[in-house]
């Protein structure tokens, strides 16, 4: 149950934007790092089998005004009967609302933290849980037998394969939720639910367009790049809006069909757009979205948060202590302590020290999950050593090393000072900063993020931990 690191996995960031995170110095955060939660997205096609466009024309969805998007004209193999195309349009296509997608490629995106609630924890949804928040009970039990509407095919979802996850509070109450659609063509798309709000977010993503949908403002962006690195371009879309009662974010990459939408002649972008307009659609002006059989969940697992206000407190916690220095470092102070706890997910300690743009950070982890790093081998360098590498990293770095290399966890028993002396990188403000984790043969994880300390400095607390654990 690694819910939180799980789902970043998912969301699979574009190369851009990794090379960018790469380049910058870690952030810090002020209230504690958030524990492990190990989540696990595209190739660009646009062919379509028009039976997938034999959209329920009941929806009701409120035709656009202004310039059409021309959401009828739907690309196959490129090959087709126009006349055939235009009787699906007219008999079975519902035209999604018009929405114009803002260009983001040239603005950059920005890493920012997601505060989740203390106790936080994840709930798989099921295919019947997931249907709910599309078709409520009033809606199917309304329909006239033989005339259900077939949602997934209402949305252009119909050969996707759909799973979900929920996340709850500590006191069962709904954070937020997300639902992944991946179809054998490689498209793929994320949706994010969240009560009474719009989801929380992880990226700041300027360059985005204000639409006004059924007197609802939707902000939506488009961008076109290869995504995956194989070579092809990928086109990604996204939207924003509240539904009434539910925040709703919608991010896909390509679509299964081909079509002329928001002024676009590449049909693959076009697909891609119409996809995205389909879901708003849907949401504002069609059978909406439906949380209520999921706003709460009683199957709380027991946690526990705990602040510490001095390193002597966190030293009494047995489990811990031998991991954590025994002392303060010298010149530091704004001293932070937490422990953080949940049944079968997480068991943390975390302290830090601070010294202006300095911080000294060690986090100690109990393996409650099971769950242990990939550690690397001190004996294959191009892994971890930075002095092999120059800034920025993603002009430098291979591929296959850049988890690695920005953050690799060693084993305790190939620890010495020349490990450690390997890990240092000079900082914009002077000094050395070091960031890397150690696994204990017990699964217990020590995980160093320094500025401001001698590579000397940072091997005397690794090796007190290596002394203290026993090794």
């Amino acid at each position: 149950m690694n819910g939180y690191r799980q789902y970043m996995n998912r969301q699979a960031p574009s190369p851009q934007l990794m090379d960018r995170l790469l380049e910058l110095e870690p952030g810090r955060s002020s209230r504690g790092p958030r524990p492990w939660r190990a989540w696990a997205a595209a190739a660009a096609c646009c062919a379509i089998i028009l039976g997938l466009w034999r959209l329920v024309p009941s929806l009701g969805l409120a035709t656009p005004s202004g310039p059409s998007p021309n959401p009828g004209t739907v690309a196959g193999s490129g090959q087709g009967n126009p006349a055939e195309q235009e009787e699906i349009t007219k008999d079975y296509l519902v035209m999604p609302p018009e929405i114009h997608y803002a260009d983001k490629s040239a603005s950059m995106d920005l890493a920012a933290s997601i505060a989740f609630p203390d106790g936080s924890y994840d709930v798989e949804l099921g295919q019947e849980e997931i249907q709910s928040i599309f078709t409520s009970r009033q809606e199917e039990n309304s329909s006239p037998k033989g005339e259900e509407r077939d949602w997934m095919e209402v949305l252009g979802w119909e050969d996707y394969v759909l799973t979900g996850r929920a996340t709850y509070d500590g006191e069962g109450q709904l954070f937020w939720l997300h639902i992944w659609g991946e179809h054998p063509s490689g498209a793929s798309f994320t949706l994010t639910l969240s009560p009474d709000h719009l989801p929380p977010n992880c990226l700041l993503e300027p360059g985005r367009q204000t639409n006004e949908v059924g007197g609802v403002a939707v902000t939506a962006w488009a961008e076109s790049y290869d995504q995956d690195g194989d070579e092809e371009t990928e086109h990604v879309c996204g939207s924003e809006f509240l539904a009434g009662d539910v925040g709703v974010r919608f991010e896909n990459t390509d679509s299964p069909f081909g079509s002329e939408y928001d002024g676009q002649t590449d049909l693959a972008a076009g697909g891609a757009r119409m996809l995205n307009a389909l879901l708003v659609g849907y949401a504002l002006e069609g059978e909406g979205l439906h949380l209520d059989g999921l706003l709460t969940n009683g199957d709380i697992p027991a946690w526990e948060e705990r602040e510490f206000a001095s390193l002597r407190q966190a030293l009494g916690e047995a489990a811990f202590a031998p991991y954590l220095p025994q002392s303060e470092p010298a010149g530091y102070g704004g001293f932070y302590g937490r422990r953080s706890y949940q049944e079968g997910n997480y068991d943390t300690l975390w302290v830090r020290w601070s010294r202006g743009y300095d911080d000294v950070e060690v986090l100690v982890r109990c393996p409650e999950d099971g769950q242990l790093p990939q550690t690397v081998d001190v004996e294959h360098t191009e892994e971890y050593d930075l002095r092999r590498y120059s800034i920025p990293w993603s002009e430098h770095v291979p591929e296959a090393y850049r988890e690695s290399v920005n953050f690799p966890v060693f084993r305790a028993q190939d620890m010495s000072q020349s490990v450690v002396e390997a890990r240092g990188k000079e900082k914009d403000t002077g000094g050395l900063a070091f960031d890397f984790g150690v696994l204990f043969p017990n699964g217990v994880t020590v995980e160093y993020r320094c500025d401001g300390l001698s590579v000397q400095a940072v091997w005397k607390m690794v090796e007190g931990a290596i002394d203290g654990g026993n090794l």
